[in-house]
Order: C-alpha cells, then structure tokens, then sequence
C-alpha cells in the first residue's frame, strides 16, 4: 500500500486565485560605491609614492677611517723579531711564544696582527692561529704586558712581546711555529 500523502479536505477551485503581475522591483544603487573604489586607488597610489620616495637611493658610504685606524700593510722589513722561544702554561694547556721585536719603520708602531702555524712530525699544518702581540716591559725586574697602543714602540726601538695560544693545539710537535705578520698599525 502506499503512503497516504495529505490531501486537503477539499479540492481547491482553481477561480478562487488569479494571477498577478508582479513588477520587476528597481535596481538600487550604492551611494558613493564608485567613488568608494577612487578613493582606495587614490590611498593605495599615495602609500606607494611615499614608499618609494622613503626608499634608500644608493648604499650609504662609511666614513674612510682616520689615520690611527688604517692598518699599514705589512713589508718585509718593517717588523723584525729576534730571540723567538716557547714557553708552556701550567699543566700545557697553554703556549706562549716569546721574543724580541724591532720596530724597523719610519712611524709608531700600535699593534701587530700576526698568524701562527703549528705543524705535526709529518711538517703538516695542525693549527693556524690569528693573534695580537702583546707588548711587554719590564717594570721591578719582572716583564709585564705593556699593550702597543698606550706605549706605542717607536722606530728603531726594541721591546719584548708574547702571544698566548690556549689551549695548545692537538698533533703539534712541540716546535717553534711559523709566524707571518698580517697587519701593522701605525700612527701617520
């Protein structure tokens, strides 16, 4: 059997409803809806002005630095050292090379950059260093650090220096390393 849809009580005339023409209901327009989309093209136009007139034109040039900052490029000459020996730290976790340096130039000398090659027993390579010499000076007998900045070393002057490495570098053979003297610094 089928389902019993609802039927209503009565059956419905079809005069008792007329159709009706229904008019077509008018468009209406935004206030201001175009001039809503000017508007945000005229902000957006101006933030990318600005943007662009806020922006770096060309890479800002440091400064060239002053005499006392510009590093002199080393010459063979300038620097001598003599009296070069090594001495180990307590329980050899240091090293420090010792000597004498001579200032052989015509200027102050305020600092030195050198680099120290530590090699194996095969004379290969184990550790290269960058390091500052540490001036030194003697003062009641004992030698003490005196930095090259504060006492610079004046031409033909000597002085005793020192570089300390820690901690000691593994493989090495216990040989004096090579030195290369990278920069000097020298008042002008």
């Amino acid at each position: 059997m089928a389902t019993n849809p609802r039927i209503p009580p009565e059956p419905r005339n079809s005069g008792d409803r007329k159709p009706q023409i229904v008019p077509p209901r008018p468009e209406r327009k935004l206030a201001g809806a175009n001039g809503g989309v000017i508007f945000a093209l005229l902000v957006a136009a101006a933030l990318i002005a600005a943007i662009v007139y806020y922006m770096p034109r060309a890479p800002h040039k440091s400064p060239a630095p002053t005499g006392s900052q510009a590093p002199i490029r080393p010459s063979s000459n300038q620097l001598q050292f003599s009296n070069l020996n090594l001495k180990l730290g307590p329980a050899n976790t240091e090293v420090s090379l010792q000597g004498i340096v001579m200032n052989a130039g015509n200027r102050p000398i305020l600092g030195s950059t050198v680099q120290l090659n530590f090699m194996d027993s095969n004379g290969k390579v184990v550790a290269s260093v960058i390091k500052s010499l540490q001036g030194m000076s003697e003062q009641n007998g004992v030698l003490q650090t005196a930095d090259f900045g504060t006492h610079p070393l004046q031409p033909n002057q000597s002085r005793p220096f020192q570089v300390v490495v820690s901690p000691v570098p593994g493989g090495w053979n216990h040989a004096l390393p090579s030195m290369t003297v990278l920069t000097v610094s020298a008042t002008r």
